[in-house]
C-alpha cells in the first residue's frame, strides 16, 4: 500500500508538471514563440529546475503574454479609427431604455455571435437612438477579442473609393476594406455613390461575403433598406447584387425617443432693473 501511495503521489506530481509545461507553452504561443511542453521539460531537466524555478518561469511567461495581449489590443484600437476618447461601449449603453419583444437580441450583441456566424448587422432608425453607439461598441468589443476592426462614415468610404478609382489602381483599397474582421460603415444615406464607387463597394461586399473566417459588416442608416438604391448608382443587376449585404444579416429596426440631450441642463435667469442701474453707476465711477 505504501508503494501504491508513493506511485500515486509521483503520478500527481508528473501530472502537475505536465499541466504547467502546457500552460507555459500556450502562453509562449500567444506571442508567436513556439516552444513545446516537451522542450520545456527537457530545459527543466538540463537546468535542474525545481518547483520554485518552474513557477517563476510560468510567472514570467504569463506576464509577457499579458503584456503582448495588451499591446495587440492597443494597436487594434488605434488602427480601427474608433474614437479612443470617451469610447462608446456596451457597458455605457443604456440597455434599460430598450423595449420590445426583440430587445433580447440587442442585448446579446456583446457575444459577437454575428461575427463568428459571418452575418452582417444593420441598425436602421431615426437619429439619436444609439445606432452609432452600438456599431462602435461592437467594433470595440471585436478589438478587445483581437479581431481587426475598421470604422468609417459613408461619406469617408465614398471619398476613399473615389480616390482609389482616380488612382487607377483600386485593388489595394478594396483589399484594405476586405481584410478587417469587422467593417463598420456609419450613416449610409448621407451621400450618393457614383457608378465607379458603387462598383468598388460591391466588390468589397462580394469579397467579404466569400471570406471563410469570422467577419461581419455593420451598417447604420436613418433610411429604410428598401430605399438604399437612391444612394448607389448602377444598373439593376448591380443594385440587386448589393442585396448580398443582407443575405446573411441581422437587421435592427429601431424607433423611439432620441438619447441626445439627456444630460442637457437649462437655466432661466433674468436681470432686474435695480441690478442694471447699480452696474451702470459702478462703471461711471
Amino acid at each position: 500500500m505504501a508503494q501504491d501511495a508513493t506511485t500515486n503521489a509521483a503520478a500527481r506530481i508528473d501530472a502537475g508538471a505536465s499541466a504547467l509545461y502546457r500552460r507555459v507553452s500556450e502562453r509562449a504561443a500567444s506571442f508567436d514563440v513556439a516552444v513545446s511542453p516537451e522542450e520545456l521539460a527537457e530545459l527543466a531537466v538540463r537546468g535542474d529546475m525545481g518547483a520554485g524555478e518552474l513557477a517563476a518561469l510560468e510567472a514570467v511567461f504569463t506576464y509577457l503574454a499579458d503584456k503582448h495581449h495588451e499591446q495587440v489590443i492597443s494597436t487594434l484600437l488605434r488602427l480601427s479609427r474608433l474614437p479612443l476618447k470617451a469610447p462608446k461601449t456596451f457597458g455605457n449603453f443604456d440597455f434599460d431604455r430598450i423595449r420590445g419583444k426583440d430587445a433580447a437580441a440587442l442585448r446579446s450583441l456583446p457575444s459577437l455571435s454575428n461575427l463568428h456566424a459571418r452575418k452582417n448587422i444593420a441598425f436602421i432608425g431615426p437619429g439619436g437612438i444609439g445606432k452609432t453607439h452600438l456599431a462602435q461598441a461592437y467594433g470595440r468589443e471585436c478589438c478587445l477579442n483581437c479581431h481587426k476592426t475598421y470604422y468609417l462614415k459613408a461619406n469617408e468610404l465614398r471619398d476613399k473609393l473615389d480616390k482609389a478609382v482616380k488612382s487607377g489602381n483600386p485593388a489595394r483599397t478594396v483589399s484594405s476594406l476586405v481584410r478587417p474582421a469587422c467593417l463598420i460603415v456609419d450613416e449610409v444615406g448621407r451621400c450618393t455613390f457614383d457608378k465607379p464607387c458603387t462598383d468598388l463597394f460591391f466588390d468589397v461586399i462580394d469579397r467579404r461575403y466569400e471570406k471563410d473566417c469570422p467577419n461581419t459588416m455593420i451598417l447604420t442608416s436613418n433610411t429604410p433598406v428598401n430605399n438604399w438604391d437612391e444612394f448607389f448608382t448602377g444598373d439593376e443587376t448591380l443594385l440587386c447584387a448589393l442585396d448580398r449585404v443582407f443575405d446573411r444579416a441581422t437587421v435592427f429596426m429601431m424607433k423611439g425617443a432620441s438619447f441626445r440631450g439627456a444630460e442637457l441642463e437649462t437655466f432661466s435667469v433674468e436681470s432686474s432693473p435695480m441690478a442694471a442701474k447699480l452696474a451702470t453707476m459702478t462703471q461711471e465711477r
